[in-house]
């Protein structure tokens, strides 16, 4: 595995997942929300990357992806508050299917 490329493929897909924030204008922290969706992006790269092997298919990093991504969502969506934040629902179902491309690109490009 190529792990600068899993590296960036995490931390340009998180990036640009959590960049949607400059599209509240009510949001003053929206620097710190894109850093952190760059750290959760490349986290679920490398954890998608180190449990694959050389031999896995495209539809295992499909797989992998999504449920990394998922849970990763699931652990924001609980810090915010759970159900009580208004925006935190929105943030499984996109870190899931983040996390799933991310894992097809690295079936193809890091492998």
């Amino acid at each position: 595995m190529n792990i600068p490329i899993v590296v960036l493929i995490g931390a340009v897909l998180g990036a640009l997942a959590a960049a949607g924030i400059y599209f509240e204008p009510r949001e003053p922290y929206k620097p710190q929300i894109v850093a952190a969706g760059t750290i959760r992006g490349t986290l679920v790269a490398v954890l998608t990357g180190l449990s694959m092997s050389p031999d896995s298919g495209w539809l295992s990093g499909l797989g992998l992806g999504a449920v990394y991504g998922a849970l990763f969502g699931l652990v924001i969506y609980l810090a915010k508050g759970g159900s009580a934040s208004k925006d935190a629902p929105f943030v499984i179902p996109v870190s899931g299917i983040t996390g799933a491309l991310s894992g097809l690109l690295i079936v193809w490009l890091a492998f």
